[in-house]
Parts: C-alpha cells; structure tokens; sequence
C-alpha cells in the first residue's frame, strides 16, 4: 500500500536517519519513543503533509489515508454530524458511526460542548467516515485521564477488530499502548537513529 525510501530528514539538525518503511494491508504498526525522537515527523511524511525530506514515499494509486491529529480539529463553526458530513458521509453512515463511538443522540452539538474525550471520538468518527485504507493516529490517549484513556482504548481495540482490511499507524510515546492495540512496535531513538523491527523495515 505504501512505501517509504527515507534517506533523511532535518530541521536544524537530522531528525530521522536513513530507514524503509512498507505498510500492506491490514498491517498495524506504533511508532514508540521519547518526545523529540520524530514520530509525529516521521507520521506526517507517511501522510504526504511533509514532503520536505531526502527519499521517496510511494503510495498505491487509490488508495484512502486519514489522519487523527493529538488536537481534534474539528471544526468550530460545524456541529458534530456537519464535521463528518464534510467528508462525505452520508447520514446513515454518519449515524452508524456517532452510535459506534458512543456519541449517539451528540449530533447536533458543536466542539465546544464535548469534552475532550468526546471530542476525540468524533475526530476518530470523522477519520473512519472518510473510508480510509490506512488510519493514521498520532497520540489518541495523551491528555486525557486515565479513566477516559481506558474507554478510547477499549474503543480503538473494537474498531480495529471490527475492521481488519484497515491498515494503521499508531504514534505513542507508551508501548503499552502497542501492545493493548496489538501492533508490531517501530522503536524511534533520539536524534537520529531510527531502529525498525526486522519484519518491516531495515535500516
């Protein structure tokens, strides 16, 4: 589905060194290490947002990305339903999926009256409306409580099981939540060695 030839990529000084990276479909995989190892970097080069790198990315012709940002990103001014209609689902889908993260009978709120919890399950709402082949979350669980981490969780473990063609890229700081999630661990060092694991990528 996709490959990654990356060579380098640097800010001021190199952030992630020479690595291949391939997803097939289906594959799940955690990009796991410190803050400033580049995993959110390294995340939106996969995505195509960051094309300022030495190397090449190749992505199967038709193939559907979405990305769940660590902010929700909804839009303000939309109400829940108007956020996922924005991507072009229609209303049965829409429904099915606010019931599916629990936001059923939310619809016509807008951000500012959900909490941050609630807000991330309509991120997530609106990324899996988009009919995505690979889902790209880049820290799902960070800042919420530990009560609330659990239920988003519990939530991304149903709706991968349920979906199991989805090819996903996870960014965590927190192994545990590779593991809980049942993905293959990418290990990023700090600042520019980048250890993969054998099945997938090689340096």
């Amino acid at each position: 589905m996709l490959d990654l030839n990356l060579v380098s990529k640097c800010f001021q000084q190199p952030v992630l060194g020479v690595m291949h990276l391939s997803i097939r479909q289906g594959q799940r995989l955690s990009l796991v290490g410190p803050s400033g190892c580049g995993k959110t970097t390294l995340l939106n080069i996969i995505a195509g947002l960051d094309t300022d790198f030495e190397g090449e990315r190749r992505l199967s012709r038709g193939a559907r990305i979405a990305y769940m940002f660590q902010e929700p990103r909804l839009l303000p001014w939309r109400t829940v339903q108007q956020n996922l209609a924005m991507v072009g689902a229609n209303p049965d889908v829409i429904h099915s999926l606010l019931n599916e993260v629990g936001l059923d009978g939310f619809e016509a709120h807008y951000p500012r009256e959900l909490s941050l919890g609630m807000a991330r399950r309509a991120a997530l709402a609106r990324a899996l409306a988009y009919n995505p082949d690979l889902l790209l979350l880049d820290e799902p669980l960070v800042s919420l409580d530990p009560p609330t981490a659990q239920q988003m969780r519990e939530l991304l473990c149903r709706m991968l099981e349920r979906r199991p063609e989805l090819s996903l890229v996870l960014v965590s700081h927190d192994p545990k939540d590779a593991q809980v999630l049942e993905t293959e661990i990418v290990p990023l060092t700090v600042p520019d060695s980048v250890s993969l694991h054998p099945g997938y990528a090689s340096l």
